[in-house]
């Protein structure tokens, strides 16, 4: 049985993983939990964690802890204290993301653990600058500090990589929406569905043109295992589902749900990308074809079961 050290085990990617392995996976991995929380802030329960640590992932000494006090063989790190649209304390995010994550890096060095993979944006890395299908090669130049931070935890596992040996998958995710997201911050599927559920106008930023890539949790979970399972490593891939929608796509999507749903326009962010897609024709040589759910049918679900919550 695989030990997995989850961190941010209990926000929305962390859950669909935890999720993922308790209905498809049972008996194969065993997880270690480490968030802010010392248990499901919303009462779900997971076979598969045996323990779960609750802190500040800043905290170098209760991290060196975990490690010594469990056999871990996987980290998977899906943790940022930032989102892209509030990282305009570029100090705050080198203290709260980048430094933590190095440290991380050197606890499992010390410990001989050298499998990491680590959930990077799709979005936020590359930026604004070119325009088309971004691959994992091309460079890149991120609009916020949430994505230069991102993409310098992503050098510094590729440095490690060389250095010492460490195997780093690095998953540069679109737009994931569906189950068990609890944010109004971030992830618009998501927090205009709740807008709309609750019957609020809802505020877009921008004209609402953007047009990006938008993917399923559970798709890009099982992808994920795929990769694990292929034992792909010392590599960046991206991870999206070539769904192009744009925001007013998505809001038309939501109207049809809720008839009654109203929004309005603001300002843009000017820490958003506008616009991404993203190329995956890397991740298809890797995993073969695979069929993605439907815009339409996953926003669909994504609604039961925010009204199920709401």
């Amino acid at each position: 049985m695989t030990t997995i050290l989850l961190i941010g085990a209990y926000g929305f990617l962390g859950s669909n993983i935890l999720n993922y392995i308790n209905r498809t996976l049972p008996g194969e991995y065993k997880v270690i939990a480490f968030d802010k929380f010392p248990y499901h802030p919303h009462g779900m329960r997971f076979d598969c964690v045996s323990k779960s640590y609750a802190g500040d992932f800043s905290d170098s000494y209760l991290m060196n802890e975990v490690f010594e006090q469990n056999k871990i063989d996987l980290v998977i790190h899906s943790l940022s204290t930032t989102i892209p649209a509030r990282s305009y304390n570029a100090k705050y995010d080198i203290e709260s993301n980048l430094i933590p994550s190095i440290n991380l890096l050197d606890t499992m060095l010390k410990y001989n653990v050298k499998d990491i993979v680590y959930i990077s944006s799709g979005g936020a890395i590359y930026g604004d600058f070119n325009k088309g299908l971004h691959k994992e090669n091309e460079d890149v130049f991120p609009k916020s500090s949430y994505g230069v931070i991102k993409l310098s935890i992503e050098k510094y596992m590729m440095q490690y990589a060389e250095l010492y040996g460490l195997r780093p998958l690095i998953v540069r995710l679109s737009n994931p929406y569906g189950p068990y997201h609890y944010s109004m911050k971030q992830g618009i599927c998501n927090v205009a569905l709740a807008t709309a559920i609750n019957n609020d106008i809802f505020k877009v930023w921008g004209n609402g043109e953007g047009r990006k890539d938008y993917i399923y949790v559970e798709d890009f979970v099982t992808i994920l295992f795929k990769l694990l399972n292929l034992k792909i490593h010392t590599q960046v891939i991206n991870i999206g589902s070539n769904k192009i929608v744009s925001v007013n796509g998505i809001l038309k999507e939501i109207k049809c749900l809720v008839p009654d749903f109203k929004w309005e326009y603001a300002e843009a962010s000017r820490y958003d990308v506008s616009d991404f897609e993203l190329d995956t024709s890397k991740l298809e040589s890797l995993i073969g074809k695979y069929e993605f759910k439907d815009i339409t049918d996953g926003m669909k679900l994504t609604y039961d079961w925010t009204k199920s919550i709401c």
